[in-house]
């Protein structure tokens, strides 16, 4: 259905006149009532307004019947060829030469003051034309208007000083035709050589010019008038689009412009709503075009320095511009861009004002906020008041996992509350966040957005989300976020809406680092710099908390923990190491401990645990977990370093010693620490360890003269052969009055006290010449000798081994040196070399006790190991569970190349299990006892080793 496009009150005020001058005084107002228009006669007499048709053809029909005359619309024509109201037509009319040439024209002249109807030329010569005329629907053609048309068109000729033209109307709209057509006809004036054609004269032409000028200027400043002023955007946009039709009348406008913030405004009157609903988002560009069926003319929205869109007026198929019109248009177009430039300014104007204004709310807020949780909640709850979100949140950074969790959200209910809560991601799922990250810029997140993004706004029913980056300085610190659910999102973060989400995230930075300034200072008053942990004070108040409690109901315990060695980290690998050996170690306490434990640095190389709720019964346990955690390697620039925790404890509730005060537990706690150190060093107590460790380590000084330290060989059997392929070299010390002295007594001794290179060299000496000699003696055999990590330290390590190689004359293949991964610091054995260096010699490297928790791959893969040897306390529990882990070791060996060697066999059951599994070599008292060289080479002369009831290999042995 057609719109009404407006009937010019030019054609009113003519009926209204012409009934007053035919009808006399009071004929006017009459013809008002029998419209029903009574109430209107200002409006329907103005000059440059605008109607419906409808109104037009009931005033037609009143005055028809007020007059007494059907036909009056023939005498409206002559009418207004005398009306002054209508001189700029008549002027427009006769700009246009002559006759044939308006009535060419007449779509365009018919235009000025009708658009609900449609004229069009159907051929025109001089002397003779073809017009047709039609009504608009959902218009009915009107019988006085078609006489009006005739009267209009008979007045053609007279406009030029010509006789009134005849003309014929037979076929008409009201009877049903299609449009009605009217066959015009008149005399032209003929040129003869005698009497030329007569041109205007020059003063009708300048009358004319004027005349045109004056109505042009008088419609523009009508149209214009209050385009420019202090409305609001909205206003001015409509205002715009409904004053068009002032400046230029036509059945339909279009505004499309784009204002500086980014958004996209469009404005439609009457037939421009059709041109909008087809062009869609497609950008209407200048100039004179056909979009669908209508005719559109659009001129830019414009000031010298800014193009804000275009503006159009929109012709029905038919009807037509007048070339002039562009200008008239383009006129209203310029003033049309001063008023939206004035608009946005003054909305820019009220914008930072009441950003200002609503950010020194949010900053008076967020002063008296005493925490980070609190600070987020506050600028969440600010964002929907300064954006059009429905709802916000505020995400804060985690540096450490290069994410962002969320710690503030406003606007969300029930569950999507807790899962906003609890939502957190980092920059490797998210290109957005990585974005925001990177070049700290506001970004607009929707479904154009990457995977990440989509599924964030489906989880969350979101429309589309803002993401501010919140910074202190250059250094990010979070994001506030903005969301849109049920509101519309906008297209393009606008500059107002990014100002106010910057404003509040710098505000939001200074709080968050005030916070954090604060919470610093009481945090490093509170805790040691270099773990992280509570301090001692902190540790002593928290303590006397514990044990203060006047109810009684709970016990408490504190466990002393002392990190053994590190001064010789600090010695070999520096302090930076050992301070970050220090940092692990505190990192692997707090992984073991339970929530609600408390644990400090007490001192430099000591940490304290506050352990509520413990008895004295579970303190050896806790005890026991707590020291394991350092059984595995610390790596600390590169190097893989073993450090041991040594513990002690206290509790509330000590049977016979109970301590009812922090102080005293935590002495208690030192003083039980002092008797496990002494335990470690072979004493039963502190004052009688000291003793009996004194006269050891004086002894063992002068032990190698006396000739008290002595070497024993164990054979291992191979059990691809069944027989002995290698012995190992084992160390006895045989104290006069002592008698035999644990090597795991003596051995520590001897390397706390710089003994361990003498006696390991005299080992190594004596095993390497017993094997060589028994070599030439026809016992093929290979020799194992233990080496102590110190050894392994010494600069010259290498070369005494290559010296008694020399020396000895035993084979270096027929050599392996075997290196316990037990409470050791191994960085120096592949710092200085020496197993690379004996191995490439071709000794061989063995890895004792392997699997007992100090031993690991990284060991394999860092030492140029040959060989594996599996713990006696696998071995003995093959048969209660181990066997899978012999299995695995087993495993691993033959997988890396290595050669297996199983120590502590006692079983033939044991060999059985270990030939299954595919164990090379086998070492313990089945085979046989550590015995002396003498004793073992008679034994080994006298026949196979294996006891009878031992499967016998089932690979025969070739050569």
């Amino acid at each position: 259905m057609h719109h009404d496009a407006g009937t010019s009150t030019l054609t009113t005020r003519l009926v209204l006149r012409l009934a007053a001058d035919l009808g006399g005084d009071g004929s006017a107002d009459r013809v008002l009532a029998r419209s029903g228009l009574g109430d209107r006669r200002a409006e329907l007499e103005g000059l440059h307004g605008r109607v419906p048709y409808a109104v037009k053809s009931a005033l037609l029909d009143a005055v028809a019947t007020e007059l007494g005359d059907p036909r009056i619309g023939l005498r409206l024509g002559e009418a207004a060829l005398q009306d002054e109201a209508l001189a700029p037509f008549r002027a427009v009319v006769r700009a246009l030469g002559s006759p044939e040439a308006v009535l060419r024209s007449v779509s365009r002249v018919s235009t000025r003051l009708d658009t609900a109807t449609v004229f069009r030329c159907l051929g025109a010569d001089p002397g003779a034309a073809r017009v047709g005329w039609r009504v608009l629907p959902p218009n009915v053609p009107n019988r006085v208007d078609c006489d009006y048309n005739a009267g209009m068109l008979r007045q053609v000729t007279v406009v030029f000083g010509l006789p009134a033209a005849e003309v014929r109307h037979e076929t008409c709209q009201v009877d049903g035709a299609p449009e009605c057509v009217y066959e015009v006809s008149w005399v032209p004036r003929r040129r003869t050589s005698r009497r030329p054609w007569r041109r205007r004269p020059a003063a009708r032409t300048d009358l004319d010019a004027a005349l045109l000028s004056d109505e042009r200027l008088a419609i523009l400043q009508d149209a214009v008038g209050d385009l420019v002023c202090g409305a609001d955007l909205e206003q001015t946009l409509d205002r715009i689009t409904s004053r068009a039709d002032r400046a230029l009348h036509a059945p339909g406008h279009l505004l499309d412009v784009r204002l500086p913030d980014g958004t996209r405004h469009v404005r439609a009157r009457g037939l421009g709503s059709q041109v909008a609903d087809h062009l869609g988002d497609t950008v209407l560009q200048p100039g004179l075009q056909r979009v669908g069926d209508a005719e559109v003319l659009a001129v830019p929205v414009a000031t010298a320095d800014r193009t804000h869109g275009v503006l159009a007026a929109v012709l029905w198929p038919g009807q037509a511009f007048f070339p002039e019109d562009e200008a008239v248009l383009a006129a209203f177009a310029r003033h049309a861009a001063v008023g939206l430039r004035t608009s946005a300014l003054l909305a820019e104007a009220r914008e930072h004002e009441e950003t200002a204004r609503l950010l020194l709310t949010v900053a008076r807020s967020l002063a008296g906020q005493p925490s980070v949780q609190r600070i987020a909640q506050a600028v969440a709850e600010a964002v929907p008041v300064l954006s059009s979100a429905d709802r916000s949140a505020v995400a804060l950074w985690e540096s450490g996992g290069e994410s962002v969790r969320v710690a503030g959200a406003s606007g969300w209910s029930g569950e999507l509350a807790d899962r906003i809560a609890r939502y957190a991601t980092d920059t490797s799922q998210s290109p957005e966040l990585c974005e925001i990250v990177r070049h700290g810029r506001p970004m607009l997140v929707d479904a154009s957005g990457s995977s990440w993004a989509r599924g964030v706004l489906e989880e969350f029913g979101v429309r589309a989300m803002a993401g501010v980056p919140i910074a202190v300085g250059k250094r990010f610190v979070g994001v506030v976020l903005a969301h849109w659910v049920h509101r519309e999102p906008p297209a393009v973060l606008g500059e107002p809406l990014v100002e106010r989400l910057w404003g509040l995230a710098g505000i939001a930075g200074v709080a968050l680092e005030n916070s954090r300034l604060a919470g610093e200072v009481e945090w490093r008053a509170a805790h040691d710099a270099l773990t992280g942990l509570p301090n001692r004070e902190t540790f002593e108040a928290h303590l006397r908390q514990l044990v203060a409690r006047d109810d009684g109901s709970a016990d408490c315990a504190v466990l002393f923990c002392d990190v053994s060695r590190l001064s010789r980290v600090n010695e070999s690998l520096g302090h930076e190491a050992g301070d970050e050996v220090l940092r692990q170690v505190a990192d692997r306490l707090r992984s073991v401990l339970r929530e609600g434990d408390v644990l400090a640095r007490y001192s430099g190389d000591q940490f304290v645990v506050a352990l509520p709720g413990v008895a004295a019964t579970g303190l050896a346990a806790l005890g026991d977990r707590v020291a394991a955690a350092c059984t595995t390697p610390v790596t600390v620039a590169g190097e893989d370093v073993f450090v041991d925790l040594v513990t002690g404890a206290a509790a509330t509730d000590t049977p016979d010693a109970p301590a009812v005060s922090a102080r005293d537990l935590v002495a208690r706690a030192a003083e039980d620490l002092q008797r496990a150190k002494a335990r470690l060093h072979g004493g039963r107590s502190t004052r009688t360890a000291s003793a009996h460790e004194l006269r050891l380590e004086t002894d063992l000084h002068g032990a190698l003269a006396r000739g008290e330290i002595e070497v024993h060989y164990q054979p291992q059997v191979d059990l691809v052969s069944g027989r002995v392929a290698a012995v190992e070299a084992l160390v006895r010390w045989r104290h006069p009055e002592l008698g035999a002295v644990p090597p795991d007594v003596f051995v520590p001794l001897a390397e706390a006290g710089g003994l361990i290179g003498d006696l390991g060299a005299h080992v190594l000496r004596e095993a390497c010449a017993t094997v060589a000699r028994w070599r030439r003696e026809g016992l093929d055999l290979d020799v194992a000798v233990n080496v102590s990590p110190l050894q392994l330290a010494a600069p010259d390590f290498a070369d005494l081994v290559e010296a008694v190689l020399l020396e000895t004359g035993l084979p270096c293949r027929a050599l392996t040196v075997e290196v316990t991964e037990s409470q050791v610091l191994s960085e120096a054995a592949v710092r200085n070399g020496h197993l690379a260096r004996l191995r490439g010699l071709g000794v061989g490297v063995s890895v004792d006790d392997f699997g007992t928790g100090w031993s690991s791959l990284t060991q394999l893969r860092r030492l140029p190991v040959t060989e594996v040897k599996i713990d006696r306390s696998f071995t003995a529990g093959m048969t209660d569970g181990d066997g899978p882990v012999v299995a695995g070791v087993v495993g691993l060996g033959r997988g890396l190349g290595l050669r297996v060697v199983a120590e502590g066999v006692e079983t033939a059951e044991q060999v059985r299990r270990l030939t299954a599994l595919g164990c090379d070599r086998v070492q313990g008292y089945l085979v046989g006892r550590p015995a002396p060289a003498g004793e073992l080479a008679e034994r080994l002369h006298a026949g196979p080793v294996l006891p009878a009831d031992v499967p016998r290999p089932r690979v025969p042995v070739s050569g």
